[in-house]
């Protein structure tokens, strides 16, 4: 392969023009409410009402969660109304942030449960709905439930639609499978539901989807315009050990597409794949096998923090998105995903497939990180938690965008991580990319367990003439991270960091 060094200058001199490190935008942390509490894990979307443009933004919210979720060194006690349901708003493009409440658990509900879940009607951009997991009162002990997260109390999600952008909302719907599942004792009163993923298409269809941890597969439900109720549509894996959260896109023509990781082999070391899936005309197509996935690794920082060993647990290690195709091959649909090296370490390799799904294939000009350890590296690197965004472009002049960011570990001992950016791109029709880095040395303040956010989300929220503004958000611990006990730390907070491309 031979490729142009004046388009590689032309590339870094591009990707820092549009804007290399920075320190962010703090949206939340800034009251003393929220600076009480910890907010972090998020998904964004934007919305047009009112003759305003907002960027939204959820997470996992504990301000002013004191009565309901309590700690000590070694445990957590969730007690009924407890809610992780929050979320901030900005009508100024992110370069400030209003701190928009906490949603309270529905009759019949006693918890809402985080891993938060945004996505906006394509149809009326005012309509914006959150999804949060959620634990039915069937399940919910009378004096609350301690230490992890399971089957024995959740069971389902939540949705909550706004209709003025993202300002207020109201609860629309519960979510929950109460068939009996073989083997075990609580699945009849709801499902356990994890890691949301919304989408919606152009005909209005609003669709949310989680992975269903009593029975191994990908849930997915669909309202056909936002204001009829949520019901399942059949499962797209079937078959399958689904070991991830899912993701989901919508493509311009309404075609519904979905991935995750699941098993392909088992045993005690078993290996995962990437599939992929498409929703056409009531009925999913043929799964695609796309590569070697991982699920959710941790991430060993070689360090320590206040008397603790410092770990990062991780998310969903994949992401992909649906937008135009290039000149050079049928890429609509780019991914990114997590894989581990042979010393251990974990990079991110990115491809394409058409938007058939059909062809698949990743680009070693996509590889971030260190794929092959050939021994001549002192330092160790660690790249993962990635996401994709695709700007489509419009007829009038402004071209389609393409989009990773992960996060970079540097060092055999570290403290700090950074958050990098690509193109996913082509230089004389090769793929070719310079990451850069768009925020650098950020503190870290995970709990014992590792938890600092398993996911975050990356955005396009601004077009002007010919530019394009990402927004991708991080957990931010700038504050100091001052305590550390198995269930919760301090401080952990959401920061915006935003680049024009």
């Amino acid at each position: 392969m031979k490729v142009s060094m004046r388009g590689i200058l032309f590339l870094v001199f591009v990707a820092c023009l549009g804007g290399c490190a920075s320190s962010g935008v703090r949206v939340t942390g800034g009251t003393d409410a929220e600076s009480l509490g910890v907010q972090s894990e998020t998904a964004a979307t934007t919305s047009f009402s009112g003759g305003v443009h907002r960027i939204i933004v959820a997470y996992n919210d504990e301000t002013n969660s004191q009565a309901t979720i309590q700690y000590t060194s070694s445990t957590r006690q969730v007690l009924h109304g407890a809610s992780l349901m929050g979320w901030s708003y900005s009508n100024d493009d992110g370069v400030t942030w209003k701190y928009g409440g906490k949603l309270t658990p529905p009759s019949e509900w006693a918890v809402l449960w985080g891993d938060p879940g945004l996505t906006t009607s394509r149809r009326n951009y005012g309509m914006v709905f959150m999804s949060n997991l959620a634990f039915p009162e069937a399940k919910f002990p009378a004096g609350g439930h301690s230490g992890y997260v399971d089957a024995s109390v959740a069971g389902g999600a939540c949705l909550f639609r706004s209709l003025d952008g993202g300002v207020s909302f109201k609860f629309f719907q519960c979510l929950s499978d109460r068939s009996p599942v073989p083997g075990s004792t609580s699945a009849s009163k709801g499902h356990f539901y994890d890691g949301a993923s919304l989408a919606a298409g152009p005909g209005g269809e609003i669709y949310a989807s989680y992975v269903d941890l009593d029975t191994s597969q990908i849930v997915v439900y669909r309202s056909a315009d936002g204001a009829q109720p949520f019901a399942p549509i059949p499962l797209p894996f079937p078959g399958y050990y689904v070991g991830s959260h899912p993701r989901i896109q919508v493509g311009p023509d309404g075609v519904l597409f979905v991935m995750a990781v699941g098993k392909q082999s088992s045993g005690p070391n078993p290996s995962y794949m990437l599939m992929a899936s498409r929703f056409v005309n009531g009925a999913w197509g043929n799964v695609t096998l796309i590569t070697q996935a991982l699920t959710y690794p941790d991430v060993d920082l070689g360090s320590s923090l206040l008397g603790s060993n410092l770990d990062l647990r991780t998310g969903p290690q994949f992401s992909f998105d649906v937008g135009t195709q290039s000149d050079v091959v049928d890429d609509s649909v780019r991914f990114l995903v997590t894989q581990r090296n042979g010393a251990g370490w974990l990079f991110v390799r990115g491809g394409v497939c058409n938007y058939t799904l059909t062809s698949c294939g990743w680009y070693a000009g996509w590889t971030f990180g260190v794929d092959t350890v050939r021994g001549q590296e002192s330092q160790r690197i660690d790249v993962f938690n990635p996401n994709v965004v695709a700007f489509p472009g419009f007829f009038f002049g402004i071209a389609p965008r393409w989009q990773g960011s992960f996060l970079t570990r540097y060092g055999n001992s570290t403290s700090t991580l950074n958050l990098t950016r690509a193109t996913l791109g082509y230089v004389n029709g090769m793929p070719f990319t310079i990451p850069v880095d768009i925020a650098q040395n950020q503190p870290l303040c995970p709990d014992q367990r590792g938890y600092m956010g398993d996911y975050d989300a990356h955005l396009v929220v601004r077009v002007d003439s010919n530019s394009v503004r990402f927004t991708r958000f991080m957990t931010d611990a700038t504050n100091g991270c001052v305590q550390r006990w198995y269930f919760t730390s301090r401080h952990q907070h959401v920061r915006a960091f935003s680049y024009d491309y």
